[in-house]
């Protein structure tokens, strides 16, 4: 699947498998929404080094259970 250009909403995103899958994803240039509950600073830093691959990135605190 092309995913280059596109962009993804990654829900636990700040820790763990949603972090590993922000990452991948941004690696492959899809932009992310890295999206947490309760670890701003965690997103944040996942958010950073998702843009380290040039894309767009961003930590959105949200409850989307």
């Amino acid at each position: 699947m092309d995913i280059k250009g596109k962009t993804a909403v990654v829900t636990g995103g700040s820790r763990g498998v949603g972090r590993a899958t922000a990452l991948s994803l941004a690696s492959q240039d899809c932009a992310v929404l890295v999206n947490y509950s309760s670890s701003k600073d965690e997103a944040e830093a996942v958010a950073e080094e998702a843009r380290a691959f040039g894309v767009k990135a961003i930590a959105f605190q949200a409850d989307v259970s």
